[in-house]
């Protein structure tokens, strides 16, 4: 009797084994980061990061500037309003050249940006006076309509959807009037007069349209990428507000400037 009850026991790990598998937890990829002066809208951000699986560390610039030393991250977000560090500036600078992905965000290329010694330059960005006579810098604020300007490309067409289209002109000029995939972002500001000072370096991704005060203004600057030695930089002017980041379509976006492959 014995006996026949270890061979059922036998028999019956022996069918069952193959069948029992072991519980594996898939391996963190390397963090996104990101690099502030303002909370809210970061934290938004975070929020949708790591609701697609990322893992995130939020910090001022100080903590920021340590942990980037220590670790390689798999993208920068740089949210500097104000004043960006002289260290900070250089660390993220060689972090791009050195194959990193840095993704600015609204105002981190900006008016305050005029005192840094190197982001403007290395960005290929120039930035006139507010008096300047013929392209002034602006901050115009309204509900800005953000249309796609690259239909073929990764970064403004994996998993987005467009809510609808919208009537633009891009100011490349000559162009025509045009219906574009496009989405809109309430009550936030866009940037008018981020002069290019390296040629055809970028490609633009995104334009931006917005009526204020019964007047359209409408340009090809709401986001862009270009190489940097190794790595890359992605702009996208958005990001005013915290609900700027809980809108689908620009957090899809921002996926993809994560995963996009050159």
């Amino acid at each position: 009797m014995r006996l026949l009850t270890l061979r059922l026991l036998a028999l019956t790990l022996f069918v069952l084994l193959p069948l029992v598998r072991p519980v594996l937890t898939p391996a963190a990829g390397p963090p996104v980061y990101i690099v502030h002066d303002e909370t809210g809208p970061m934290e938004a951000l975070a929020a949708a990061l790591e609701a697609a699986g990322y893992t995130v560390s939020v910090d001022e610039q100080g903590p920021f500037a340590e942990r980037l030393r220590q670790s390689a991250p798999q993208a920068v977000f740089m949210y500097v309003h104000g004043d960006i560090e002289s260290g900070v500036e250089i660390d993220l600078i060689n972090y791009a050249a050195k194959g990193g992905r840095l993704i600015i965000l609204h105002h981190g290329i900006a008016s305050a940006k005029v005192r840094s010694k190197r982001w403007l330059p290395f960005a290929g960005i120039a930035i006139l006076p507010r008096d300047h006579a013929t392209h002034p810098w602006r901050v115009l604020r309204g509900d800005v309509e953000v249309v796609n300007l690259q239909p073929h490309h990764y970064v403004t067409t994996h998993n987005v959807e467009y809510p609808g289209k919208v009537t633009y002109r891009p100011s490349d000029e000559p162009s025509t009037e045009q219906q574009l995939d496009g989405f809109t972002l309430p009550d936030t500001e866009m940037f008018l007069n981020q002069h290019f000072t390296d040629g055809r370096r970028k490609t633009v991704l995104l334009g931006a349209r917005v009526v204020v005060d019964g007047k359209t203004y409408a340009q090809d600057r709401a986001g862009w990428l270009m190489p940097a030695d190794s790595g890359h930089v992605l702009y996208f002017q958005q990001g005013h507000r915290a609900e700027d980041f809980q809108n689908p379509t620009f957090v899809q976006i921002l996926l993809n400037a994560i995963s996009w492959k050159p």
